[in-house]
């Protein structure tokens, strides 16, 4: 989308830097050099369009990428993305056979899944991974029923065990100790594999957090998610290089003049003390820019940081400009990103909204439109 054409349409957009992509890509290789990467781009690329950036990380060579479902796996073929996909949650039922009509790679967690591919790929060879639950209690085949599942694996020659994954339960490896245990587990279960006569090519255990400071779980296939798109997930240790590749901008669609003791949105739980400048700023909950940040949130005007005040709306937010007397409705607001050397980060807006930078991110809704640039970090 053009710069003019987003504007146009609404002043609320979404810049996505594909350059920061692959910026972020290489210091993942960096960082372990040598070893293959899958990147994980589901949920629309964590917000920041899986088509555009899962056809950016396949040109730059990325081994592999992961989505959740066999419908995210299909737009990428369709948009000619040629890389192997890996489809780590919901492959079930009659979407297996577009999994493999689609070459796309299933996460097997159940033994009847087994089954269900094997008639899927109608007596063909079809690779798949094998997802071990280590701790996490959500997918993945428990130690105790690893053997009925190899059992189950026997009978169904056609299948190839290309991979053998798990996923911390503690994503920001905050607990070493638990960190460390899952580990162990993940590798017992490697070793019970191999006892069978399973070797799959792929080990994979590492997330972001793993590949910026677990040397440990950095084996096999890395699977950076939250990195890929320029933020740490212990915010507090930020990883330097690391570029954020969006960023998230309006415009003002009103300016007015209010007095002292003017309430100000719904509930009027924002009185002013004194006379104030208020920009009514068209982005609200309904775009991902959450209520629960009503109080918090700041927005960048001219290179300074000014209030959110009063509560968010669906659509709207007020900005108190006061002390940026000179706003008019052609200025930029910065809802996260950087402008004249101040920032309005992903956590900022994480920590106002009692939440994690994933969750802003993905949030970010499908109204606002997202504009595609591609610089040199």
């Amino acid at each position: 989308m053009s710069d003019d054409a987003a504007v146009s349409i609404r002043p609320t957009i979404a810049t996505v830097d594909l350059g920061a992509i692959r910026h972020n890509l290489e210091v993942a290789r960096r960082l372990v050099p040598g070893q293959a990467i899958c990147a994980v781009v589901k949920a629309d690329a964590y917000g920041h369009g899986m088509n555009e950036v899962g056809l950016t990380l396949s040109r730059a060579g990325v081994e592999w990428l992961a989505v959740a479902l066999v419908e995210e796996g299909i737009s990428l073929r369709r948009v000619g993305v040629k890389t192997s996909i890996l489809v780590l949650g919901s492959a079930l039922g009659g979407t297996l056979f577009e999994l493999v009509a689609h070459n796309l790679t299933a996460a097997i967690y159940r033994p009847d899944q087994l089954e269900a591919l094997a008639m899927a790929a109608r007596g063909k060879p079809v690779a798949f991974h094998l997802k071990i639950d280590t701790g996490m209690a959500r997918l993945g085949v428990r130690l105790e029923e690893l053997d009925q599942v190899l059992d189950a694996l026997d009978k169904t020659p056609n299948l190839v065990l290309d991979g053998v994954l798990t996923h911390f339960a503690d994503a920001d490896l905050a607990d070493r100790d638990f960190n460390s245990a899952q580990l162990r587990l993940f590798e017992g279960a490697c070793r019970r594999l191999q006892a069978r006569g399973y070797k799959p090519k792929w080990q994979h255990i590492a997330n972001s957090a793993a590949v910026l400071s677990f040397p440990e779980a950095q084996v096999g296939l890395l699977r950076p998610g939250l990195m890929i798109y320029g933020l740490d997930p212990l915010a507090k240790r930020r990883a330097t290089e690391l570029v954020p590749a969006m960023r998230w901008t309006t415009r003002p669609v009103h300016l007015k003049t209010v007095p002292q003791g003017a309430r100000i949105s719904y509930g009027g739980r924002f009185v002013t003390k004194r006379d104030s400048r208020i920009a009514t700023l068209p982005v609200g909950y309904a775009d991902g820019y959450p209520r629960a940040m009503s109080g918090k949130a700041q927005v960048l005007v001219r290179g300074r940081l000014v209030p959110v005040v009063g509560t968010i709306c669906m659509d709207l937010c007020m900005a108190d400009v006061t002390d940026v007397p000179e706003v008019s409705l052609d200025d930029e607001v910065v809802l996260m990103g950087r402008q004249e050397g101040a920032e309005v980060s992903a956590y900022d807006l994480a920590t106002w909204a009692d939440t994690i930078p994933y969750e802003i991110i993905c949030g970010v809704g499908a109204r606002v439109p997202r504009y595609y640039v591609d610089s040199e970090p």
